[in-house]
């Protein structure tokens, strides 16, 4: 089975290549393309044609669950998978109802970033 495609999407570059460098480490997961803004995420993924984007919620300009939308919206196939330093019902409510299917926070991570691209899968 290939890998699933994933583009990575957060404006804080530590937590970024943090993320990249864990996923680069499970061969279930391919990253694809990194971006730190929702505005070029939405192009990078009319580009590389991820099966998998990782959000994070809180971006200046386009935020996350903008650019969930606007990614659903441009390829119906894509999973959105919405990550975030802010816990709390609103913030997964949001994220839930703009079209993501799954909601991480960011201090859990380690242990569920790769089971959860791949639950949403099937």
């Amino acid at each position: 089975m290939p890998p699933i495609r994933v583009l990575l999407v957060d404006d804080e570059p530590m937590f970024l290549e943090a993320l990249d460098a864990l996923l680069e480490r499970d061969d279930r997961v391919e990253v694809v393309a990194k971006t730190a803004s929702g505005a070029s995420a939405i192009q990078l993924a009319d580009q590389a044609h991820p099966d998998v984007a990782l959000v994070d919620l809180a971006m200046p300009g386009t935020d996350g669950c903008e650019t969930t939308r606007q990614m659903i919206r441009r390829d119906p196939n894509i999973k959105v998978i919405v990550i975030s330093g802010v816990s709390g019902e609103p913030a997964q409510r949001e994220a839930l109802a703009a079209g993501a299917k799954a909601f991480l926070l960011k201090g859990g991570l380690y242990g569920e970033v790769v089971d959860t691209i791949v639950d949403v899968m099937h």
